[in-house]
């Protein structure tokens, strides 16, 4: 019998099993690769840390308005919210970024992108999204990461196109 354990909005769910497990351990490896490529590429040709590039990166975007919560900020980019103050803190030393009292609340503190932030985001982002690729292709190679950075690169699934039958030409 599969144990069910409540999860914290009161949902009983199935637990994971081994093949999922390791799905998750293959994703999480490939995500680590990747980033770990990315932030390596990043520091050495622009000085730029990989969590301060999403970070510009989420800043930059039209739907952040002039600035962004720390909170709506930690959330786009995965991180907690006492990190993203830290962060926050060395893009304002850099001038890449700064403070802002939030929209509609004075009280909260929020984060907006400088010119200077952009046009070091528009810099790096031809570096980013190379690293991305190559770190993507190179991933291809391995048998257990193929179909997810197939995926992430295509949006399709490598297993599902290798058994698709390809169309006949119609002539």
């Amino acid at each position: 019998m599969i144990e069910h354990e409540a999860i914290s909005d009161g949902r009983s769910v199935a637990p994971a099993g081994d093949a999922e497990d390791e799905r998750w351990c293959m994703a999480v490896r490939l995500l680590g690769r990747v980033e770990k490529h990315l932030d390596e590429t990043l520091q050495r040709r622009h000085g730029l840390p990989l969590s301060e590039y999403r970070a510009l990166c989420a800043l930059s975007r039209p739907d952040s308005g002039p600035a962004l919560r720390m909170g709506e900020l930690a959330d786009r980019i995965g991180l907690k919210d006492s990190t993203v103050t830290r962060l926050v803190g060395r893009l304002e030393t850099q001038g890449l970024a700064r403070r802002t009292a939030a929209p509609g609340d004075g009280r909260a503190v929020a984060a907006g992108i400088t010119e200077t932030g952009r046009q070091r985001y528009a810099e790096a982002t031809p570096t980013y999204r190379a690293a991305l690729g190559s770190a993507l292709d190179t991933s291809m190679a391995n048998a257990y990461l193929a179909d997810l950075a197939a995926w992430v690169r295509t949006g399709e699934s490598a297993v599902e196109s290798a058994h698709r039958t390809p169309e006949r030409n119609p002539r």
